[in-house]
Parts: structure tokens; C-alpha cells; sequence
């Protein structure tokens, strides 16, 4: 019996050394939001993926989203660009953008 005991506890602890190895190794969800394709809830049409981007001074939102997205200068909806930059950095005000900071711009489809 006291062999069972044993057993178990150096599987349950080799289990847990596992576990934190896993943890330890993997990527941060952050570092994958380049990747990230969002569908806004409300307009299932509206399709985009963020990218970070090094704000450079004198830099707005707008700017940034229309250098990325040049197929957008005649369809251009500012209530949505700027909700999507929002939804992508959600402790950023979207009205004064910090020069050399990085931030998510939606890169639209």
C-alpha cells in the first residue's frame, strides 16, 4: 500500500511539473493579436485584423488607419474605426495617442 501511495504522488507531481512547463513555454494571447481576426457583432460584414503599430508624434487614428488601409479612403467610417481601435486596445484613449507607444490599428479586409 505505502508503494501506491508513492507512485501516485510522484505521478501527481511530475503531472504538475508538466502542467507548469506548459505554461511557462507558451505564448502570450498579447503577442498572437497580430494575428487576431475580429467580426464585429453588430455589421457581420465588417471583417479585420490588428496590427501594432510604433506611434510616431503628430500621428492619429485616422492617419494610421488610412496609411494601412488605403482601400478605405472613400468608405472611410470614423464612428467604426475608431470603436474598432477601441475594442483592440481598450485601455487607450483613441483622442491622444502617446508618440513611441505601441498600439493596435484595425487592418481591414
Amino acid at each position: 500500500m505505502d508503494f501506491i501511495k508513492k507512485m501516485f504522488s510522484l505521478i501527481v507531481g511530475l503531472m504538475a511539473v508538466y502542467i507548469i512547463y506548459q505554461d511557462i513555454t507558451q505564448e502570450n494571447i498579447h503577442s498572437q493579436k497580430e494575428d487576431e481576426v475580429v467580426r464585429d457583432a453588430s455589421s457581420s460584414s465588417t471583417i479585420y485584423h490588428v496590427i501594432p503599430i510604433k506611434v510616431q508624434p503628430d500621428d492619429t487614428v485616422l492617419s494610421i488607419v488610412e496609411r494601412i488601409n488605403p482601400q478605405l479612403h472613400q468608405d472611410l467610417d470614423v464612428n467604426r474605426i475608431l470603436s474598432d481601435f477601441q475594442l483592440s486596445n481598450p485601455n487607450s484613449d483613441p483622442f491622444s495617442l502617446s508618440p513611441g507607444e505601441i498600439y493596435y490599428f484595425p487592418k481591414y479586409y
